[in-house]
């Protein structure tokens, strides 16, 4: 007898649902087959079975809005020198809603999400540019964007002059990154006018970030010729590296489905095998339940649309298109 994939706790199959048999000898029901009916309880108990970095804590709470997924980060506070600090502090990142009709799958890739971007609201705080002998970090989320834009007073006033590698050594030397320096190993130009720089990253005792401790070497695509857009680009392969840390340590079940050790051709074998549309063309009854199913769950995502600047802004942009399929946003009366 061929083994049954189990489900997962609020997952339930939709009747007659196809079952399809995998290479190792087990059959399963697609997740496209399934409906679901997640609680707090069940979504913990996925949540429960995902890893990262220790000092990264995955939370499921419910409040009057609904289950959500909160990141919790361990360490020493940003704002405070290393030295002064005798204590570690926890932060969270902000509530990631997850419907209760939400699949298993999109659960999981929520997860992932709070996680990388959590890491990338520290990785922004983290570099640090001095300005006229003060610590600053300009591209933390923390600033007032009201104002900025109010203000007008943030455009570049980079010229369109090649930045020097005796320019760039300057920029270089106001910089920190949790706790450590870069140094600049090369820098060549690239045929589009673009430049490669490699740099070395020289960390310190201070240094926590886990893919910092044992990085040597890395490059840097910058996109033009100037301060502004080095930082820029730095600040892109800061963000490309933390994220690569996130792919490749973040599990469910031990399986690290976004690492890029994962084969393109296996998972698209897979996609072919279980997500044809040959499955269901045969029986008409499932094909109809199926499709009642999918509108039951797409009704449950449709937005209110109210008659305020927003609601009349949104129902501009939506008639100079030709709508013709999906659900349109229901007025509020």
């Amino acid at each position: 007898m061929k083994t049954q994939l189990p489900l997962l706790q609020g997952e339930s199959a939709l009747p007659s649902a196809p079952k399809v048999l995998l290479d190792d000898g087990t059959n399963c029901i697609p997740q496209h087959y399934l409906s679901y009916h997640h609680t707090k309880e069940s979504i913990e108990n996925i949540v429960a079975e995902i890893s990262y970095y220790p000092g990264y804590l995955l939370f499921v709470d419910e409040d009057n809005g609904g289950i959500f997924i909160q990141a919790g980060i361990i360490g020493i506070d940003n704002y405070m020198s290393p030295q002064s600090q005798d204590s570690q502090k926890i932060v969270y990142g902000r509530r990631w809603r997850v419907e209760p009709q939400l699949p298993s799958s999109e659960i999981i890739q929520t997860a992932f999400l709070a996680l990388m971007k959590a890491r990338e609201h520290e990785v922004r705080e983290l570099i640090k540019y001095n300005n006229n002998d003060k610590a600053t970090t300009p591209f933390s989320c923390h600033h007032d964007l009201p104002l900025m834009a109010m203000s007008g007073k943030t455009n570049t006033d980079d010229n369109n002059g090649h930045i020097s590698e005796l320019e760039l050594q300057k920029v270089i030397t106001k910089l920190q990154y949790d706790g450590g320096h870069f140094e600049l190993i090369e820098l060549l130009p690239l045929s589009s006018g673009q430049l490669l720089a490699t740099f070395q990253f020289n960390r310190s005792d201070a240094t926590n970030l886990p893919e910092l401790l044992a990085l040597s070497r890395f490059n840097v695509i910058i996109e033009e010729p100037t301060e502004n857009a080095f930082l820029f680009s730095l600040m892109d392969a800061l963000l490309h590296l933390s994220n690569r840390h996130v792919e490749e340590h973040f599990t469910f079940k031990t399986f690290a489905r976004f690492s890029r050790k994962n084969s393109i051709s296996k998972i698209s074998e897979l996609s072919a095998k279980t997500r044809h549309k040959g499955l269901t063309e045969n029986n008409v009854n499932f094909a109809l339940t199926f499709k009642k199913n999918n509108y039951e769950t797409d009704e449950t995502r449709v937005p209110r649309l109210s008659d305020s600047v927003l609601g009349q802004k949104l129902a501009s942009q939506m008639q100079s298109f030709n709508i013709g399929t999906g659900i349109l946003p229901r007025k509020i009366p």
